[in-house]
């Protein structure tokens, strides 16, 4: 390795002095704790391992070296201490042993996180992954690199606090990414100012993401949760999780940035809410503003503001007057009041307060105004065929000497009921959807299971399943939906997805196996051979084979009489293809037959 000599383990840059770098003082001499990764280790060949920034009790991050583009990366390694720890050889993963069935599992969870963050990788508000790949025992993720600061450091650097101004300006687009994540189903649950960068261009980039058992307690790992951020029902199981988490959380941080002060952690809210609203705490918050964020942190998940669209739409949107009116409400104007905010005009010089003409002018417009409106709530109550009712389309029309105000001030109309006759059935104007508008998401190459379980998409999307071979996703994946991704839609929303049956051609798999650990090669049982073929759908027949040296029960051999191949070769599965599977019994005499 030395040709990394030159190179800094704690900023990845050349460095004349190999002791002491003069650009981040990073002494090259000093090691990582024992638990993690040396400096100058290198993985699959390519990347150079240097100082760890931080761990949790899912994985660790370090700065690394691609040496293949020449360019500094971040390498977070799968590593849940709480469970495994570092072999001798200071490289290989040890789990212990009554934990393994968690450690794979997890380690699944963290490799489909990832799988699913690559696929934002062009996006310039996210660190995303650029490379995976598995060695000693664990899987590894390279990010590229960000050369900034944490949204703490900055605020430490800016007076501890922003304005709205400038707050509105930096946000929108990390919270049009956070929404497409959530349109994936990803969600962070780990919003903090410590996993939000800024870089020197002054653009916000969210990091920091890890698997949903790190993120709440009562779990096999140590919990990383951010007091004043985590939402409240990731301390306990009593309520589900989802976007309406990361809305407390990302709603929490621009409590703490406009405010100055650290949100009261959700925990010590709970039967004693203390919780200020910013704006009582910094008068130059708009109100609006204000209220939206005190929503967003409310302890109640049903009461918060459930997704980032409505979030972001309530808080950057000021609302009309209108707006705030419900549908089909009205709004009672206190004409006393009004008439009291006018000042009267003086009286002219000789005139009689008694003789006012403009009295009984007034009086005799205002009897008229009443007598019309009630021949026009007559007109109104008459059955179908009477007055204006069966158009609907018909609308009033106000003339230049129309009382001024009146026409501005109407309500949304409430949905049209029409009164029914002795010869007809009620008929009803279908109202407006309601609930709040959400966008479909793309959900392509997603397994289905996972989300018709997904809390995120309960009570706003039902789901119909149509199963078919596909050429180009693997069985359980969904491959297509009837409604395109980005279509503004209201709960509850029925869509139909197209899941894979599984591959219709399909590479014959291999009854030998390489142990992971000791690098020999095993035959499969036939249990565990046939199980791999149930999941490939390919039809299979099992014969029998005597052998005087292997065991009962191990596959021998493979044939597919369509193709005539092997191992390796192809087998249809659309069209039925069948597989000979041979299977040994353990026959003694076998060896001197013939």
């Amino acid at each position: 390795m030395s040709e990394h000599k030159t190179l800094c383990m704690g900023c990845m840059e050349e460095s004349d002095s190999f002791e002491i770098c003069p650009k981040c003082g990073y002494v090259n001499s000093s090691a990582n704790p024992a638990s993690y990764l040396q400096p100058r280790t290198v993985l699959d060949s390519r990347y150079v391992v240097g100082r760890l920034l931080r761990y949790n009790g899912e994985s660790a991050v370090y700065i690394g070296y691609d040496n293949l583009e020449r360019t500094k990366v971040f390498i977070k390694e799968y590593m849940p201490d709480a469970i495994c720890r570092r072999s001798s050889d200071g490289l290989g993963i040890l789990v212990n042993q009554n934990s393994l069935v968690q450690y794979k599992n997890y380690m699944s969870e963290f490799v489909e996180l990832n799988k699913g963050l690559t696929r934002f990788r062009t996006m310039s508000h996210i660190i995303a992954p650029n490379d995976m790949f598995s060695a000693n025992g664990t899987a590894y993720v390279v990010m590229g690199y960000c050369d900034g600061v944490t949204l703490k450091q900055y605020l430490a650097d800016n007076a501890g606090e922003l304005s709205w101004e400038q707050v509105k300006k930096l946000f929108p687009p990390l919270l049009t990414t956070l929404g497409c994540l959530h349109n994936a189903g990803i969600i962070h649950r780990g919003i903090s100012l410590d996993n939000i960068l800024v870089t020197d261009r002054v653009e916000l980039r969210l990091t920091g993401f890890s698997i949903p058992e790190i993120r709440t307690v009562n779990t096999d790992l140590a919990p990383e949760l951010y007091p004043g951020y985590s939402a409240p029902e990731q301390y306990g199981a009593a309520d589900w999780d989802g976007t309406w988490t990361d809305v407390y959380s990302i709603a929490a941080v621009m409590y703490r940035i406009l405010t100055g002060c650290m949100p009261n952690e959700a925990m010590a809210r709970v039967g004693n809410d203390s919780l200020l609203e910013p704006g009582k705490i910094n008068s130059h918050i708009p109100a609006n503003v204000s209220r939206v964020i005190a929503q967003a942190m409310a302890l109640s998940c049903q009461r918060r503001i459930q997704t980032i669209t409505d979030f972001v739409t309530k808080l950057f949107e000021q609302p009309s007057y209108m707006s705030k009116l419900p549908n089909g409400s009205t709004q009672t104007i206190n004409i006393d009041a009004q008439r009291a905010n006018k000042k009267p005009k003086p009286a002219s010089k000789g005139s009689k307060r008694g003789a006012n003409p403009g009295m009984f002018i007034a009086a005799g417009l205002l009897l008229a105004v009443v007598v019309i409106a009630f021949v026009l709530l007559i007109l109104m109550l008459l059955p179908d065929g009477s007055g204006s009712r069966n158009n609907p389309a018909v609308t009033p029309s106000t003339g230049s000497d129309s009382t001024p105000g009146v026409s501005e001030a109407v309500p949304d109309v409430p949905s049209i009921v029409t009164l029914p006759t002795e010869d007809s059935e009620p008929v009803t104007t279908p109202s407006a959807p309601t609930g709040t508008m959400f966008v479909m998401p793309d959900l392509k190459g997603e397994k289905y299971t996972s989300v018709i379980e997904s809390e995120t998409w309960k009570e706003r999307l039902e789901f119909d399943a149509v199963y078919e071979y596909s050429d180009d996703y693997e069985s359980g994946l969904i491959f297509d939906q009837d409604i395109p991704a980005g279509t503004d839609l209201y709960p509850v929303q029925k869509v139909r997805l197209f899941v894979s049956k599984g591959l219709r051609i399909v590479e014959i798999p291999d009854y030998m196996y390489q142990d992971e650990f000791t690098g020999m090669e095993f035959r499969y049982t036939k249990e565990e051979y046939v199980e791999i073929l149930d999941r490939l759908n390919i039809k299979y027949t099992l014969r029998e084979l005597n052998t005087p040296y292997e065991q009962s029960g191990f596959v021998m051999g493979v044939y597919c009489k369509q193709t005539g191949d092997g191992v390796g070769g192809q087998i249809n599965v659309e069209e039925g293809d069948t597989l000979y599977v041979d299977i040994s019994v353990y026959t003694p005499d076998a060896m001197f037959a013939g």
